[in-house]
């Protein structure tokens, strides 16, 4: 319940045409791919140049913005288009503006396949994972990365956040971890936000990398227990590796990618309820596309799609060839959830670029996730994003444009961000140390009943009129705080003001929703009430709301409680 504003920003991705001054010293080259046979655009191939590692995407809408540095193009170069289910695009020295066409590779159903081999889907899965040491790198090295991520309630953008990210693989694919973050290191090198102006700005989390990452299943695989399948988990790791009985696979045909011949297998959950650890049943629905080598079993696509009683998430991860082992190349996670209390329904969009990969010449680093906290150490350099690979904005993605600046200009939010979230967040920071101050000041006196709350906390609100009533009763022999976990100083101000909360005697904190507090106590929902004993003490860390009768007798317990000498 916890959330912060995360200052999301992107002008590349969001102008159709960009132009950099002359100083630049990376080449620009744009351009759309489509398919030749129909003519439609071709989302998320995957653009390169021929022998060097560094590349981008296209976009929803078959756009891309290749930025080549000055060392690469000169004296010649070759610009590479990869996709699923075509044939790869090679063009010497290409202009600065592109429209490429793809051929498309038809699919051959399994029935014409040559059964020379064990063709059974489940076997050939088994195998890719097998064979992880030998398609990809199993040494150390960096991934340069693109990270972008933003969301919106029903039609309406709420924030968006770009990010240039430094993944250290210290392990290479040596392994596959549990989870993001194990056995390797991440950094974020530059940052740049819009405000969040979502409906749920106060449960965000500040970055959501792991999230995304963890939706690769040749980088992570749960390490589930035979026989177990804890389908729940913080990132939706998959479980495929140790639970192939528990799908259903299908071999639908073969296709092409990158001049090479890969089978395309489906698969999905046997049953559409899991039985947890702890008996609960939980409703999923799971699904998902591979596509593999037929020489050497690599897999170069997976697709997922995921259905919870809290949530829809569709996933993609692809991977290209480079140097002779495969990596990973571009990533998105996309998740769709529905609010029932308040009628409207929120989307996350994620995705992670690889923008370079360094095999050497890089100096190793340690490093995880970000918190909020370290996110502000981060300030925005406009120049930086002239020479950095980002992926092409979409006509329909520039709406964001217009949702996000309609009290400020982008550019000047991303300028603006980082002080104004510092004196949110340190302004919540200096409120819980004078509340630690106001416990100690009050220990041997009284003891204390804490309200755990925010100004957009509906349930909260309904209590007041009842924690009111308490108050006068017991305001000579009990001390009433008042947490606000509201991150708009200005809408805690307000409405302690409209909820006639200005009353001598209750304290009021303003700690953010951040605090350590909510990590101590384990605080996931609110309204929350603690009760302190005289002694100091924590003696109820769920005690009950106000409106319960039986609270007056755990207040007069407390209140008959001698201190201890």
């Amino acid at each position: 319940m916890v959330s912060a504003r995360i200052f999301p920003v992107l002008i590349l991705l969001f102008t159709s045409h960009v132009v950099f001054p002359q100083q630049s010293t990376a080449r620009i080259i744009e351009g759309k791919i489509t398919d030749a046979g129909t003519g439609e655009a071709i989302a998320f191939a995957t653009v390169g140049i021929k022998n060097q590692s560094l590349g981008t995407s296209s976009n929803a809408e078959g756009f891309f913005s290749l930025k080549v540095p000055a060392t690469v193009a000169f004296p010649e170069f070759t610009v590479t288009v990869s996709c699923i289910g075509f044939e790869t695009f090679y063009l010497k020295n290409p202009g600065d503006n592109l429209v490429i066409s793809l051929v498309s590779s038809s699919i051959r159903l399994k029935e014409v396949l040559v059964l020379s081999k064990d063709l059974r889907p489940e076997k050939i899965v088994q195998r890719s994972f097998s064979n992880i040491k030998k398609n990809y790198n199993t040494r150390p090295f960096v991934y340069k990365s693109f990270y972008r991520h933003y969301c919106k309630d029903d039609s309406v953008y709420g924030r968006l956040i770009e990010a240039a990210v430094d993944i250290y693989k210290r392990k290479g694919y040596k392994l596959q971890p549990p989870s993001p973050g194990y056995k390797e290191e991440v950094q974020v090198t530059q940052l740049r936000r819009s405000f969040d102006n979502s409906k749920v700005r106060d449960t965000h989390l500040p970055f959501a990398l792991f999230s995304v990452m963890g939706v690769d299943p040749v980088s992570y695989q749960a390490t589930v227990r035979p026989g177990v399948f804890d389908i729940i988990k913080k990132y939706e790791v998959s479980t495929l590796r140790r639970n192939l009985r528990l799908f259903d696979f299908s071999l639908d045909g073969l296709s092409e990618y990158d001049g090479t011949e890969v089978y395309k297998i489906s698969y999905a959950l046997k049953k559409d309820t899991i039985v947890l650890k702890s008996g609960m049943k939980v409703n999923l629905k799971q699904s998902g596309v591979l596509y593999i080598t037929t020489k050497g079993y690599a897999i170069v696509k997976s697709e997922f799609t995921q259905v919870t009683p809290a949530e829809t998430v569709r996933a993609f991860s692809i991977y290209k060839k480079y140097n002779g082992k495969y990596y990973h190349h571009h990533t998105m996670r996309e998740g769709y959830t529905f609010n029932t209390h308040d009628h409207y329904s929120h989307t996350s969009h994620v995705e992670l670029m690889t923008s370079d990969i360094r095999l050497k010449d890089y100096v190793p680093f340690k490093g995880k996730e970000p918190g909020r906290e370290g996110l502000l150490n981060i300030s925005y350099d406009s120049t930086f994003w002239k020479n950095y690979n980002t992926l092409k904005a979409t006509p329909l993605e520039e709406s964001i444009v217009t949702d996000l600046q309609k009290d400020k200009d982008l550019e000047e939010q991303y300028s603006d961000y980082v002080q104004l979230e510092r004196d949110r967040y340190f302004g919540g920071k200096e409120d819980e140390e004078k509340f630690l101050e106001f416990l100690k000041a009050v220990k041997g006196n009284r003891p204390v009943y804490i309200d755990l709350w925010a100004s957009w906390c509906g349930p909260c609100i309904r209590e007041m009129d009842h924690s009111k009533d308490l108050f006068a009763k017991y305001r000579s022999r009990v001390a009433f705080v008042y947490l606000s976990l509201d991150e708009d100083i200005e809408a805690w101000r307000k409405a302690v003001k409209n909820l006639d909360l200005e009353v001598r005697g209750m304290q009021h904190f303003r700690v953010g929703p951040h605090a350590d507090i909510i990590r101590m106590f384990q605080v996931n929902e609110i309204p929350r009430y603690l009760l302190v004993s005289r002694n100091g003490d924590f003696v109820d860390v769920d005690a009950k709301r106000p409106s319960d009768p039986d609270l007056q007798h755990d207040l007069e317990k407390l209140i008959a409680e001698q201190v201890d000498k």
